[in-house]
C-alpha cells in the first residue's frame, strides 16, 4: 500500500507493462506527537492571562454589617464613591447573632487605599427627614452603598454600616465644635448653624450624657467661616419665635423660617472685650437657652452690688433691667427674703450687677488713672445721695426694675453702718457694696391712695343721702307747684294780652305827646320856660324871706318896721 494517490482517470491509452518503470521502495514519515498539545497549552496561557487580569484588576473583599438588607441585592448594587462605581455586592447573608445582615462585597482595584479604620458605609436611599429630602436619583437607579473615606492611617476590612447618612463628610472643609447643654430643645441632627442670620454650618450628632443630667451635640461650621469661632464666642438656640416683653415692649426675635420649622443654632461674640484667638476643632462651648443668657457679662466684666428694700417686690424679676437716669447699666441677678432680729421686720435683698463697660469711656479713663477702686467710687456717690428705687416698667403688664438716681433730700447713711453694709447678694460668700434704697413712687402713690380712701370712709353718706333724698323731695313738690302756678299764669295771661296791647300803645302815644312838648321850638317849651323862670324868681322871693324871717323872727309877729298897721295906725 502505498501513500501516492491515483492518478486521475483520462481518456489516454493505457501504456504497457513494459513501459512501466520499477516500483521503488520509500520509507513511511513518522508524525511528531507535541504537535498534538499545542492547542491546549495556548488555551492554558490564554486562561492564565485572562485570570491574571481578572486578578489584578479585581480589589479586596469586604464585609460590611447593617442592621437590615433593605434595597441591597446582591449582583446589582454597587458601592459608589462620589457616584463612581468602585465595588459590587456579591452575597448578603444574615449574621451570626441574627441582629443583623452580613454583606460581601468585591472592591474593585486600587479600592485599597480607601478602605481605612475609620472609612464609614451606608445605605443610599429616598428618605425624608426633618432637615430635607435626599436621595431622590435612587428612585431611578436604585439604592447603592455610599462610602465616605476616613483619615485613618491603618486598613480595614470588616465594617459596621451608619444607620442614616453623615450629615458632613471628611473630605468637606471646616470645623467640627462639641456643644453642652440641659437639654436638646427643638434642635436635630441636619439643623442649621447661623452666624449673623447667615447659614454656616449644621448639627451632626446628638448624643445624651451618661449622666443624664445634660446633651452633647457636634456642629459642623464650613470653611471660611470656622475663623469666626474663637475662644469667646456664645453660642444659644435659636429655634423657632423668640419673644420677650420688657419695659421696651413687644420683641420678636428668628433666625430664618426654616429655624421656625427645623430649629437651628446661632453663634456670635460679645461686643464688650475681644474675641480671642480661634478655636481649633472639638473645642468645647456651652450652648444657652437664648441670645440674652449667652450675651451676659462674665464675673469679671461687671460689679455687684445689693440692695434691701421693704415694699412689695411684685413685677420684679431676675433678668430685670438697673437704670440710671435712662441709661441700662446693669440687671437684677437674684431676689430673696431676710428676717432682721432686731428690728422684728422683713426685708428683700435684691442681688445685682453693674456693667463695668457701661461707665463710659471717659469714667472708666479717670478711674483708671487715679486708680480708684470702683467700691470706693460707689460708697461718695451714695454720700451725694445715690439710692435704688423700684419702678414700674411697664403698666399693661405690671414689670418693674431697679432705678438709680441722686436724691439730694435722702437721709444720710449713718457711717457705723457702712461697714456692715457689705453683705453677700443672694446668699453668695463674696461681700458686694449695698446700695440704700428709697420708697418708689408707686408706694408713695399707694399711701396717697389709702389715705384718701380713709377720708372717703369718715364722709357719712347715708345721712347725706338722706338729706338729699328730703331734698329731691321738697323739690319734687315745688316743681308740681311751679306746674300749677304757670298753668294759671298761662290761663290769665290769655285774657290780658288785650288790655296789655292797649296799655302799650297809649303808652306810645303818651310818649310821642311827650316828645312832640318836648321840642325847643313849640309853645309849650317857650311857655314852659317861662314859666320856669317866674318859679326861679319865686324861689329867690322865698329864699331871701327866708333869710330875713331868721334874722328877724319877731317880724312874724309884729310885722316889718316902717309898715302901718291895719285900719292906717302904725
Amino acid at each position: 500500500m502505498s501513500d501516492t494517490p491515483p492518478p486521475p482517470p483520462s481518456s489516454a491509452p493505457l501504456p504497457s507493462a513494459a513501459e512501466l518503470p520499477d516500483a521503488v521502495a520509500v520509507p513511511r514519515r513518522r508524525s511528531h506527537g507535541y504537535a498534538v498539545w499545542l492547542i491546549p497549552i495556548l488555551a492554558a496561557l490564554i486562561g492564565l492571562t485572562l485570570g491574571a487580569r481578572a486578578w489584578l484588576a479585581t480589589g479586596p473583599t469586604i464585609t460590611i454589617t447593617f442592621k437590615t438588607a433593605e434595597d441591597i441585592e446582591p449582583g446589582k448594587t454597587k458601592i459608589k464613591y462620589k457616584n463612581v462605581d468602585i465595588g459590587d455586592v456579591k452575597s448578603v447573608a444574615l449574621a451570626p447573632d441574627g441582629k443583623g445582615v452580613v454583606v460581601t462585597a468585591e472592591m474593585t482595584q486600587g479600592a485599597q487605599k480607601l478602605l481605612l479604620d475609620d472609612t464609614r458605609f451606608w445605605v443610599v436611599r429616598a428618605r425624608v427627614a426633618g432637615s430635607g429630602i435626599t436621595g431622590l436619583s435612587t428612585l431611578l437607579s436604585g439604592a447603592y452603598i455610599g462610602i465616605d473615606i476616613g483619615t485613618s492611617a491603618e486598613s480595614r476590612r470588616e465594617f459596621v454600616g451608619l444607620d442614616v447618612p453623615p450629615s458632613v463628610t471628611a473630605d468637606e472643609p471646616g470645623r467640627e465644635f462639641i456643644l453642652r447643654s440641659e437639654d436638646l430643645g427643638s434642635v436635630d441632627i441636619g439643623s442649621p448653624v447661623y452666624f449673623r442670620r447667615v447659614q454656616v454650618g449644621k448639627v451632626t450628632a446628638t448624643r445624651l450624657d451618661a449622666d443624664g443630667r445634660g446633651v452633647t451635640l457636634r456642629v459642623f461650621v464650613s470653611a471660611p467661616h470656622e475663623r469666626h469661632v474663637t475662644e469667646n464666642t456664645r453660642f444659644w438656640h435659636a429655634s423657632g419665635l423668640d419673644v420677650a416683653l420688657d419695659a421696651g415692649g413687644i420683641k420678636l426675635q428668628t433666625q430664618s423660617l426654616i429655624s421656625i420649622v427645623l430649629g437651628g443654632i446661632a453663634f456670635g461674640a460679645p461686643e464688650s472685650g475681644a474675641p480671642g484667638a480661634a478655636a481649633e476643632a472639638e473645642h468645647s462651648f456651652a450652648l444657652f437657652e437664648n441670645q440674652a443668657l449667652a450675651m451676659k457679662r462674665t464675673s469679671t466684666e461687671v460689679t455687684p452690688m445689693v440692695a434691701h428694700f421693704t415694699e412689695s417686690l411684685r413685677g420684679l424679676a431676675p433678668g430685670a433691667q438697673v437704670d440710671f437716669r435712662g441709661v441700662v447699666v446693669g440687671e437684677v441677678t437674684s431676689i430673696d427674703v431676710s428676717y432682721d432680729r432686731e428690728r422684728k421686720e422683713f426685708s428683700f435683698p435684691v442681688g445685682m450687677v453693674l456693667y463695668s463697660d457701661r461707665l463710659g469711656s471717659k469714667v472708666s479713663a479717670a478711674i483708671e488713672r487715679a486708680q480708684v477702686d470702683p467700691t470706693v467710687l460707689m460708697r461718695r456717690s451714695i454720700d451725694r445721695g445715690l439710692r435704688a428705687q423700684l419702678r414700674t416698667a411697664n403698666l399693661l403688664t405690671g414689670q418693674r426694675y431697679v432705678a438709680l438716681d441722686f436724691f439730694p433730700g435722702a437721709r444720710p447713711v449713718k457711717p457705723a453702718a457702712a461697714p456692715a453694709a457689705e453683705a453677700s447678694a443672694g446668699g453668695g460668700e463674696a461681700p458686694v457694696l449695698e446700695i440704700p434704697t428709697i420708697s418708689g413712687s408707686l408706694e408713695d402713690l399707694q399711701a396717697t391712695l389709702t389715705s384718701i380712701a380713709k377720708r372717703i370712709e369718715n364722709v357719712p353718706f347715708d345721712e347725706i343721702a338722706a338729706d338729699l333724698r328730703t331734698a329731691l323731695q321738697s323739690l319734687d313738690r315745688t316743681l308740681k307747684n311751679t306746674d300749677g302756678l304757670i298753668g294759671r299764669l298761662d290761663g290769665q295771661l290769655g285774657e290780658l294780652v288785650p288790655e296789655l296791647k292797649a296799655a302799650i300803645a297809649d303808652t306810645r302815644r303818651t310818649m310821642k305827646s311827650a316828645d312832640n312838648l318836648l321840642a325847643s321850638d313849640t309853645p309849650t317849651q317857650q311857655e314852659l320856660r317861662e314859666a320856669l323862670r317866674e318859679v326861679s324868681r319865686a324861689a329867690q322871693s322865698m329864699r331871701e324871706l327866708t333869710d330875713y324871717v331868721q334874722r328877724r323872727p319877731e317880724s312874724l309877729l309884729r310885722g316889718k318896721p316902717g309898715e302901718p298897721e291895719e285900719g292906717g295906725k302904725r
